[in-house]
């Protein structure tokens, strides 16, 4: 039986077929990258440098952001040259049409300069570990197995562990939605098997948002719901094994699927979509834009200074970035979301 990790076992109950064309035929994927997971490790990785950085000196934040454009750049080349061997249609996959590449740069520009000024001088808890590896069994036998990696590993000045995790998306749980929350959840079972931390350690769960002003949200698991969610990935882990057929299941995250191309069933659900919006935009007419002036060319990346970045653009992305762009404009009453699960539609984060 392989060892499986979150993203496995919860990719198969959003899709079988993608969990089919990921994990059994381990097909390529025909597209490009997606943006939201281009610049979800860009940020991940901007973290890393920081606090390999902390034990030994603070970064400013210049040093921060410039390692955010180099690395931003450097794997946008990759990108390039991987559309061209592979004959992508382009470089990176944007579902979201009203935003284009320069954008997603501009708010992860924005993610890493509010995080610094937020946790500066990052002295909240001690770095122990970044990108921990956990392995450990759901059940006493050894029989089922799991795997994940920790974003950030820290512990307080109590002796608490912290397991932070980093989200770039445009939607926030709430510490109502994270109590359903099973990822971070699972790394605390591992962290109890592991030798190095163990059973008695007292252990917190902790969500950046990072596309939000008041970014954190913090959970607990006590003993008896960690022994549930053990018998609950058990049982989702037999279903899989016992799977004999993959069938498809369209829906709203069928738009972000890097294997939608080859499966009719989510093209149909995708194309009927497009047309009942098509239908409602002819009989809700757009509003007026109102003209707002651009952002000066210096603060946009030279690899996409041909079109500059407006801030009707930016304020579109996030509530976080609406704020910094003009911090006097009322607070919409609704709460900006993506579809849930989205990064089980991508690869790696």
């Amino acid at each position: 039986m392989p060892i499986y990790s979150y993203s496995r076992v919860n990719t198969y109950f959003t899709c079988p077929a993608q969990f089919q064309f990921r994990y059994i035929e381990k097909r390529p994927s025909p597209v490009a990258e997606g943006v939201e997971l281009f610049l979800g490790s860009r940020f991940h990785e901007t973290m890393e440098f920081l606090y390999h950085q902390i034990p030994k000196r603070v970064p400013t934040v210049n040093e921060l952001m410039e390692f955010f454009k180099n690395h931003w750049e450097n794997h946008w080349k990759q990108a390039l040259q991987k559309q061209k061997d592979r004959n992508f249609n382009e470089t990176l996959r944007i579902v979201n049409q009203s935003q284009a590449i320069e954008d997603y740069y501009q708010k992860g520009q924005l993610f890493v300069e509010n995080y610094f000024h937020q946790y500066h001088p990052f002295d909240q808890d001690e770095t122990v570990g970044i990108e921990q590896r956990v392995t450990f069994d759901l059940d006493a036998k050894g029989q089922y197995k799991m795997q994940g990696f920790i974003d950030r590993l820290g512990r307080d000045d109590e002796g608490t562990l912290w397991i932070h995790d980093y989200k770039t998306s445009s939607r926030k749980l709430s510490e109502e939605d994270v109590k359903n929350e099973d990822q971070l959840a699972l790394y605390q079972i591992g962290l109890a098997q592991s030798p190095q931390f163990g059973t008695k350690e007292k252990i917190k769960l902790i969500w950046h948002f990072v596309a939000f002003e008041k970014d954190q949200v913090v959970s607990e698991r006590n003993p008896k719901e960690l022994g549930w969610l053990k018998e609950k990935y058990i049982s989702k882990i037999e279903t899989i094994e016992k799977a004999k057929s993959y069938s498809t299941k369209p829906g709203i995250l069928c738009q972000w699927c890097e294997y939608l191309s080859v499966c009719s069933d989510g093209k149909g659900w995708v194309a009927n979509k497009k047309k009942k919006s098509d239908a409602k935009a002819t009989i809700e007419p757009f509003p007026t834009p109102v003209a707002i002036k651009s952002l000066s060319p210096s603060s946009v990346s030279p690899a996409f200074a041909e079109k500059p970045v407006t801030e009707a653009a930016i304020v579109s992305a996030s509530p976080k970035v609406e704020e910094a762009v003009n911090p006097k404009r009322r607070k919409s009453p609704f709460r900006y979301v993506s579809p849930d699960q989205l990064s089980l539609f991508t690869i790696g984060r």
